[in-house]
């Protein structure tokens, strides 16, 4: 999952900018990533393309749909464009 930790804080201790990570993070992970300095910011890819509308999923505690890998490359649109936003049961 990523660099280590070790190599994250060398990253982070010899570059100053603003730094981005990113690669299979939770919304979890990625506050504690934050909270520990070792990011500014949190880059989500993967989950953007089954939940179109994840800041509202991250902010409400609402689930988190899949896609699945079949999916992606495809050719086509399916994958991308399908995906719906959440709605409560």
């Amino acid at each position: 999952m990523g660099a280590s930790p070790q190599i994250l804080a060398e990253i982070r201790q010899a570059y100053r900018g603003t730094l981005i990570l990113a690669g299979e993070y939770t919304l979890e992970r990625a506050r504690e990533a934050i909270h520990a300095g070792r990011a500014d910011l949190i880059a989500f890819g993967r989950p953007y393309i089954a939940n179109p509308d994840l800041v509202e999923r991250f902010r409400h505690g609402w689930p988190m749909a899949e896609a699945e890998h079949e999916v992606y490359y495809g050719g086509d649109d399916r994958g991308y464009i399908d995906f719906r936003p959440y709605t409560a049961a």
